[in-house]
């Protein structure tokens, strides 16, 4: 009896990957441009923001990552900013580095 309980399981689970597999096969209907442009305004969402911040949470090395990239391009490698052409004449050689949590912006 219990031979028939595992044979059918097992032909379940099959059934259930064709026809998984059939679903993700199907091309997708191509969107309108109104769709499109509304899927861009709404961007990534609550649900990535949340998967990130639980990310961050679990994998500290995650926490630094993002805080390296944000760093990058906001134009900072290795705590320093790449030097470049000022707005004003006397402001080319003034070097800049970035606030800490809690320092003042100015």
């Amino acid at each position: 009896m219990s031979d028939w309980i595992g044979l059918g399981f097992i032909v379940l689970v099959v059934v259930g990957v064709l026809f998984g597999l059939s679903y993700l096969g199907k091309p997708r209907k191509p969107l309108s441009k109104e769709e499109y442009e509304r899927r861009v305004r709404e961007g990534t969402g609550a649900l990535s923001a949340g998967v990130m911040g639980l990310q961050q949470f679990l994998d500290p090395g995650t926490e630094k990552a993002v805080a390296a990239r944000q760093d990058l391009k906001a134009g900072y490698y290795d705590d320093e900013e790449k030097k470049g052409e000022g707005d004003e004449p006397g402001q080319a050689n003034k070097e800049l580095k970035p606030t800490g949590e809690g320092e003042g912006d100015a």
